[in-house]
């Protein structure tokens, strides 16, 4: 068969071929992600700033391009890795590029100088080498092995799992106020929600909503595993509750009344079982993914506000678009810093806040608040609904200190992640992908935060899934 042959015949191509295309790829993703739009910003700069100051931005770009670049080279699919330097690129490299380029910017980057912001890229660049050196250095010999590989508990705790999950959608949608509500906008959606046992703060509300939509998006995604490995043991129960769970899905986590992050987190919670190890799609998914989140995720802020009040988007540059539009984790980090630098360290309260969330206000009356909701008070922000992203939690909690080991950590578990993606756990029967599937999305989250926002989600998935995957698939010689 010669080198060129067509995927679609059913023969591979040989393996020299497949890493050449996949290194012109990297190349050219590489020129235009940290080559091409940088010199676009600056061909068409609208503001005054010295080189200094715009290559002070650019290394956090260059370095996360760069990082793109190897992950779209390699053979191995790595949707964590992948996921973290996506977010890096986008909302910490193009997006403050863009901020100094156009001198436009959110009302919430006015708080801090010049130099709190380049302090911000600092924080910045710590915690990417922090999670570089995790991820790629094996400080052990357990971290660079793949998980053990799991089975599916069983059909018929999945059938248990997935009516279960029905039930609390459903309960969901009528605690909210119908179906209506999440067609309206994510306003309206979040003041429904609101009028769930307001006494008890936040954590009730994150309960509710956790349930029933993570278990709705887990049970969906393991039965598409099912059908994919399992089809033969598909009955009829089983294709009303597919059914079910699609349409609940479509109802409770539509991207009209859900934050556009957890619209992310539940397409590649659904995508990525389905490109599973083919490297060419799962390529595809990061470039389409970064080109999107430029070009048109900002758009999506029309269904932010309620009766049509989203106004449209008016705007004569895309660059524009995206400085001043909802990417505002540089500002919050920036934010932040200056928190920390007039009120002090936290030394840990935040992070246990964010632990225990789920105990109600009520009991714990001097419960931390959200982060980017302290921020918002010291900056006397009239809306305090604001990101957190984990650069910031790590610094609120203990500055330097902090943000190293948070993402050496975060470094250690994601390698050992995108480790049980590969080859062999996506054997038949194996579901541990189907997790790190859903965790791979559900990282936009974690990374935009707040913590506390995100726990709830977290909680209810991570129970999810060790449910529904707990046999253990040994490998052939291992003890018992």
């Amino acid at each position: 068969m010669p080198a060129g042959a067509d995927l679609r015949s059913g023969v591979q191509l040989p393996a020299g071929t497949r890493t050449g295309t996949r290194a012109g790829l990297a190349i050219v993703a590489f020129l235009c992600f940290a080559v091409a739009i940088p010199l676009v910003l600056r061909a068409t700069s609208e503001a005054r700033y010295s080189d200094a100051e715009f290559l002070i931005r650019y290394t956090t770009l260059l370095y996360s391009a760069f990082r793109i670049s190897a992950i779209l080279w390699k053979d191995p699919v790595r949707p964590v890795a992948g996921v973290f330097w996506m977010f890096v690129y986008i909302c910490l490299g193009v997006v403050p590029l863009a901020q100094l380029s156009t001198g436009a910017s959110n009302i919430l980057a006015v708080q801090v100088d010049d130099a709190t912001l380049h302090t911000t890229t600092a924080v910045v660049l710590l915690g990417c080498l922090s999670f570089d050196l995790a991820y790629h250095l094996r400080i052990s010999r357990d971290i660079g092995r793949p998980l053990q590989l799991r089975n599916l508990r069983s059909m018929d705790a999945l059938r248990i799992f997935a009516s279960a999950a029905l039930v609390g959608g459903l309960a969901y949608v009528a605690q909210v106020g119908g179906i209506g509500v999440f067609f309206t906008s994510r306003q309206e959606a979040g003041q429904a929600l609101d009028q769930l046992s307001p006494d008890s703060g936040q954590a009730v509300r994150a309960i509710v909503s956790a349930f029933g939509s993570v278990t709705c998006l887990v049970g969906l995604v393991f039965y598409v595993h099912a059908l994919r490995v399992l089809r033969s043991s598909l009955n009829l129960l089983d294709a009303a509750l597919i059914v079910a769970l699609v349409v609940v899905n479509l109802v409770i986590n539509n991207p009209i009344s859900n934050s556009r992050y957890w619209s992310l987190a539940v397409i590649f919670g659904l995508v990525m079982p389905l490109i599973a190890s083919r490297k060419s799609l799962f390529n595809l998914a990061v470039i389409g993914g970064i080109v999107a989140a430029i070009f048109l995720f900002p758009l999506s802020d029309i269904t932010r506000r309620a009766a049509g009040a989203g106004a449209m988007v008016q705007s004569d540059s895309v660059w524009r678009m995206i400085s001043t539009k909802d990417y505002d984790q540089f500002s919050m980090l920036a934010n932040t810093i200056g928190f920390v630098r007039d009120e002090g360290l936290t030394w840990g309260n935040q992070f246990l806040g964010a632990l225990l969330f789920w105990v109600p206000r009520v009991i714990w009356p001097s419960k931390p608040l959200d982060s980017g909701v302290e921020v918002g008070m010291w900056m006397s922000s009239v809306n305090v609904n604001l990101s957190s992203p984990l650069w910031a939690e790590a610094w609120i909690n203990f500055g330097v200190a902090g943000v190293v080991v948070t993402f050496v950590a975060l470094g250690l578990l994601c390698r050992r992640l995108d480790s049980g993606f590969g080859a062999k756990a996506l054997s038949a029967g194996s579901v541990g992908y189907l997790g790190v599937s859903i965790f791979s999305g559900y990282m936009f989250i974690l990374l935009r935060g707040s913590l506390l926002q995100s726990m709830g989600r977290l909680m209810i998935l991570a129970l999810a899934i060790a449910y529904l995957s707990g046999t253990v698939k040994r490998k052939p010689g291992e003890s018992t």
